[in-house]
């Protein structure tokens, strides 16, 4: 725990306890928010005893649950704050003796077209399709439009004239979609897709069976695990969680901060929070962009998003004048603290990715932010059977889709970067690809306005591709993190195994990720190996000398996501 709140902000207006001690809330605030807003950072018990607490900040990693009124499993980062709430930090092993389940009202619904998913891509494909006269259902988890990459502020104070660019992009395409007469449904997620024209979703109020003639699938990413000694702590969160609790509540994720990963999402965060005032110990880049090799590809950027370029500049300049040290082909490679982080240790990366034992830095911090890119978040895609591949080069699975996204499953399209990861103007472009040719295959007249904004959405698609291409040569960095991690390093998060419990049980027999699955328990946690399969299907290619494929990791499940066994049991006997 940073610090208490002592006195009443005017903005705090609500306030809850968190055992048994009050803390004040902004109307909009998640748990998350405002617990960080006071300095508390340990959520949870894990198996192993030791805390958790914030770490994806979008109900993936399921590693700030919280009892909420006596109800265990609340996500901090999804729940929102009523006030006089009664909060206390989950145990390892909540009671669920006293919940009681209250059957939920179940709705059909038959779109012409079923968006998952209210990002950049979502929005676009939803928008187009509706204002062709189509009858569309959007759907999404959060509580609000606009995805990881839109994410909006809740603060009703703020003014339009103080949000930048992305904000302001992000309101207008939210806008359009509303306005175009898409029906929307939030704080609703899929946990079954059994068919393309058979889904269902839940809500904390209602239940769906949704049976489109179209379906989109926008889901969009998660970030990768960086699985060094420490990265369970506390007050050790993804840069996207970081960013969520920024731009959308208004949050400094901790009063000394220090920011390591690889990417311009980085550099941007850092700036980002100089400008709201916070201090950032220092930012460790994995790449080196600004090396002389680097120019040219740097001019070509340039070309292809003049506008990118110049905002990447603009935040490396503020951490030039705010004199944040930045350190290039390096690393946090340890994270240390009791019972939250208070200490990371900064290495220079050599060639192989590998951690040099000269010149390590020391810095006493209260957060860290951790990003090295993303990883598709494509189990409903992969339920249904779209075709993937593995990618050698991101370590990813990427689906099989046509110039307008649509998969090997006729009518099932896959936009954005659940199908492969490639930016959010990418995503928004593809969008409308894809809205545009499930208009065309409905029969629908094409709107004049369509037409035209095809052609722009075609172009900025492959001049943003080739942006993106460019981009990550410019930040390209090597990274071992079996080099980095020791045998008591965590891998499962949430069941608390280590690197040498895993490692331990290959042999000869168990060569698979799903073999160490079932021998290890590895991936049976709550966040279904979305954290712990890199590894294990790491391990397992490299025992066995082959590369890879679409069916190497661990096999989608439903439920998707923590679902309630009464939802599933009534949607069963329905």
């Amino acid at each position: 725990m940073r610090a208490k709140t002592t006195m009443r902000d005017s903005a705090l207006d609500i306030s809850f306890i968190f055992d048994e001690n009050f803390i004040q809330a902004k109307e909009g605030d998640t748990f998350a928010s405002a617990l960080t807003r006071a300095g508390i950072y340990d959520l949870k018990e894990s198996l192993d005893g030791s805390r958790r607490g914030l770490y994806c900040g979008m109900g993936v990693c399921n590693e700030c649950a919280i009892v909420v009124n006596g109800t265990p499993g609340k996500l901090a980062c999804m729940t929102s704050v009523c006030n006089g709430d009664e909060v206390s930090r989950q145990p390892a092993y909540p009671s669920i003796d006293s919940v009681d389940y209250v059957a939920l009202p179940e709705s059909e619904i038959s779109p012409d077209v079923l968006v998952i998913g209210a990002g950049p891509a979502g929005l676009a494909t939803a928008a187009v399709c509706a204002e062709a006269g189509l009858l569309v259902v959007l759907l999404d988890e959060r509580a609000k439009l606009g995805g990881q990459y839109f994410k909006q502020p809740v603060d009703p104070l703020l003014r339009e004239d103080q949000l930048d660019s992305q904000f302001l992009e992000g309101r207008a395409l939210i806008q359009r979609a509303r306005t175009s007469g898409v029906e929307v449904l939030t704080g609703a997620s899929i946990w079954g897709a059994f068919a393309p024209n058979h889904l269902v979703a839940a809500s904390t109020t209602h239940r769906w069976v949704l049976k489109p003639k179209s379906l989109v699938i926008a889901t969009g990413a998660y970030e990768k695990s960086f699985q060094i000694p420490g990265w369970t702590l506390p007050g050790v969160m993804t840069t996207g969680a970081a960013q969520t609790l920024l731009r959308s509540y208004q949050v400094l994720l901790g009063s000394k901060i220090f920011i390591s990963g690889n990417g311009p999402l980085n550099i941007q965060m850092a700036a980002e929070l100089i400008r709201a005032g916070g201090s950032v110990a220092g930012l460790a880049e994995l790449g080196r962009p600004f090396k002389i090799k680097n120019i040219f590809t740097s001019l070509t950027l340039a070309w292809y998003s003049p506008k990118l370029v110049l905002n990447g500049l603009g935040y490396f300049f503020t951490l030039l004048r705010a004199k944040v040290p930045i350190y290039f082909s390096s690393a946090v490679i340890e994270a240390s603290g009791t019972p939250s982080l208070s200490l990371v240790k900064v290495a220079s990366i050599t060639s192989d990715g590998s951690a040099s034992n000269s010149g390590v830095k020391l810095f006493r911090v209260d957060a860290l932010a951790l990003g090295y890119g993303f990883m598709p978040s494509n189990e409903i895609a992969r339920s249904l059977g779209c075709k993937h591949a593995f990618d050698i080069q991101s370590q990813t699975l990427q689906v099989f889709r046509d110039n307008f996204g649509e998969t090997s499953i006729k009518g099932v399209y896959v936009v954005g970067d659940s199908g492969g990861i490639s930016g959010a103007q990418v995503a928004k472009a593809i969008g409308i690809m894809a809205g545009y040719a499930i208009v065309k295959s409905a029969g629908k007249v094409i709107p004049s306005a369509l037409k035209r904004e095809i052609k722009t959405a075609q172009r900025r698609y492959k001049r943003n591709l080739k942006f993106q291409k460019s981009l990550w040569k410019v930040f390209r960095g090597s990274l071992n993190l079996d080099q980095l991690s020791d045998s008591t390093t965590i891998i499962c998060r949430c069941l608390s195994l280590s690197k040498g419990e895993i490692s331990g049980e290959i042999s000869e027999e168990l060569l698979t990720a799903g073999a160490l699955k079932r021998v290890t328990r590895a991936g049976m946690g709550i966040c279904q190996g979305r954290y712990c399969s890199s590894f294990t299907i790491a391990k397992a290619a490299e025992k066995t000398q082959s590369t890879p494929s679409e069916y190497s990791g661990f096999a989608p499940q439903p439920p998707f996501k923590p679902t309630p066994i009464g939802i599933i049991a009534q949607s069963t006997a329905s």
